[in-house]
């Protein structure tokens, strides 16, 4: 267990403002963020980098904050990866166990396990300066695994690496996760790659977490307008509350249309007349087939389409709602092709009351 406590620090103009999450043993907790967020800043307080002014750093159960990094039994890879250009990656994998003075014998096995299954083992005589991006990375991940530490922290993991190998290296990290019970903490801008390895994610915008919590939460129902900004969410409305029940309420849409919401509705108390935020991720947007019955479906509304956006096989379409609110809508390219979508088509959509949430 990792527990990052009220943590605060400053560095020249810059501060984090008490940070504070957990990642329990064999989790991977990622901390996503926008550039210049703080996200660097932060592993390098945890490793110890950089001191912390208040909070605590604790690794199962030891309070590590005033310790030097080399105490810590933290193992980083950094977003340059740093391997030591005058080593073979045989002698860089072995660097932090020889530093330690750590008992080869006992941990061979599991180095071998890793060298063999990130297939490295073809290059281990090899020098860092003839290597490809995704060679350095997998012999930085064995060697930050090699001494067996408690956490495994890793800057920005893929950064390196070309697009076209990004997938395969996330899918091997992720299963060295599960068969290795690694502890780690990552950090990244890319919202794709914490959702595929993170058990939890931290939104970090401006030093400060605006969001902490399960992936799926975080990403399906951000809570305020920063982590829904960040995280892609393109359709948020003012609006008013019209009439609340036990567990949902409707709310004032343009047009004299109402918004039926159920997320979320049951944990907070509402009354007619209050001013709210509410939102709805584009891929949750359906659009209705031509001779489907609207009739017993929640928060249907005519639309005619304004604009789409082909990328690859995916398509955003730009509709304008009977008032004037514009919904945006993600749709795969099967679906887009059997409903012959076009620009000035006029169209029914839908949003299910469970994917509608309210800002705060």
């Amino acid at each position: 267990m990792v527990k990052i406590e009220n943590l605060c620090m400053d560095i020249g103009v810059f501060s984090l403002k008490n940070i504070a999450f957990e990642i329990a043993k064999g989790a991977c907790h990622a901390v996503l963020g926008p550039t210049g967020s703080g996200k660097t800043v932060l592993l390098e307080t945890v490793i110890g980098i950089q001191s912390v002014k208040s909070g605590r750093v604790i690794i199962d159960g030891r309070d590590v904050s005033a310790l030097s990094p080399a105490t810590r039994d933290i193992a980083y890879v950094p977003q340059d990866i740093c391997l030591f250009p005058h080593m073979s990656v045989m002698d860089n994998i072995m660097y932090g166990v020889r530093v330690r003075k750590l008992d080869t014998a006992p941990l061979m096995p599991m180095i071998d396990e890793l060298i063999d299954f990130l297939g490295i083992r073809p290059i281990l005589g090899r020098h860092p300066s003839g290597l490809s991006g995704g060679e350095r990375q997998r012999a930085a991940i064995v060697r930050a695994l090699a001494a067996k530490p408690r956490l495994l922290i890793l800057d920005e993991p893929f950064s390196a690496i070309d697009s076209a190998l990004r997938e395969d290296a996330r899918r091997l990290l992720k299963e060295l996760y599960a068969r290795h019970d690694i502890t780690s903490l990552i950090v990244t801008h890319d919202i794709d790659e914490a959702y595929f390895l993170a058990d939890q994610i931290s939104v970090l915008i401006a030093g400060a977490v605006v969001q902490s919590g399960e992936r799926d939460d975080i990403y399906n129902y951000p809570k305020n307008i920063a982590a829904a900004e960040f995280l892609g969410v393109r359709n948020i409305y003012d609006s008013a509350v019209e009439s609340v029940q036990e567990r949902s309420l409707a709310a004032s849409f343009c047009g004299g249309y109402k918004i039926n919401i159920t997320c979320g509705c049951a944990q907070r108390k509402f009354s007619a007349g209050q001013k709210i935020k509410w939102a709805i991720r584009s891929e949750a947007v359906y659009i209705l087939k031509e001779d489907s019955d609207p009739a017993g479906k929640s928060n249907c509304f005519d639309a005619e389409i304004n604009t789409i956006y082909t990328r690859g096989k995916m398509h955003t379409v730009l509709c304008a709602v009977s008032g004037g609110a514009v919904i945006e809508i993600d749709i795969h390219d099967a679906a887009f092709n059997k409903l012959k979508l076009a620009r000035g088509k006029k169209i029914k959509i839908s949003l299910n009351p469970d994917s509608v949430f309210i800002i705060n």
